[in-house]
């Protein structure tokens, strides 16, 4: 996985007049099967439950093996030469995550779909993170085989501001550290979209997202993340 962090100054629909930092990413994924078992490998690891209070390990280690279970042998085990729409979706989630964690030096909170009672099929945000100024990252990801679907990211996202993210405070809160949870309640925090990137050019793409109506929105809050997954 090459992860490439884009300059801002090779964007010409940067937005004008906001506070909101923005930072674009780019990763090309060469052979999708190393990152699946790297992957597989990452969501079986729940050593993390360990570092929870004793309520949150009874939850998640609930939740979590359920939705491995699923993912292991009714997703993952399941692809063959090529990737799939299922399997496409956590791997953007994936690589997002990595690359927020080593460009931005993010802190990772497990993947949404291990936090929640529903097994598969995750009814908010796909992936969070903790930024290095402490926000709170709310990240959503889209697939396609074929498309960008950015357009599709950001407009999930604005659907779910001050709604879905509010709601999924609960799950997050044994995660957060004391500064975190302030921003938060001073309504500060931040969203990342991820999107598989089948254009050819992805300065157009990102300055196409960056002039697009969500954005209007998104800007408004303190972090931005816009991150292209291109599978090779």
């Amino acid at each position: 996985m090459d992860i490439n962090k884009i300059d801002n100054t090779n964007l010409s629909k940067l937005p004008i007049g906001s506070s909101c930092q923005i930072n674009c990413i780019h990763i090309k994924i060469k052979n999708f099967r190393p990152i699946i078992e790297e992957f597989e490998e990452h969501i079986c690891d729940t050593s993390w439950i360990n570092n929870l209070d004793e309520i949150s390990q009874i939850t998640f280690r609930a939740t979590s093996k359920k939705t491995i279970d699923k993912i292991v042998n009714d997703i993952i085990a399941k692809v063959s030469s090529n990737v799939n729409t299922e399997i496409g979706e956590f791997i953007v989630s994936y690589a997002a995550q990595q690359a927020l964690e080593i460009e931005h030096s993010h802190k990772l909170i497990p993947l949404a779909e291990l936090l929640k009672e529903k097994i598969t099929g995750n009814p908010g945000f796909d992936y969070h993170s903790i930024s290095s100024d402490s926000y709170l990252i709310f990240g959503e990801a889209k697939f396609s085989l074929k498309s960008t679907p950015r357009a599709k990211a950001l407009n999930q996202i604005v659907d779910f501001i001050g709604d879905r993210d509010s709601s999924e405070l609960p799950s997050l809160i044994p995660f957060l550290d004391s500064t975190t949870k302030q921003n938060i309640i001073d309504n500060k925090k931040g969203y990342s979209a991820a999107f598989s990137h089948n254009n050819e050019d992805i300065i157009d793409t990102l300055n196409n997202a960056l002039d697009s109506k969500p954005i209007k929105e998104i800007i408004k809050y303190n972090e931005l993340y816009l991150i292209g997954v291109e599978l090779c």
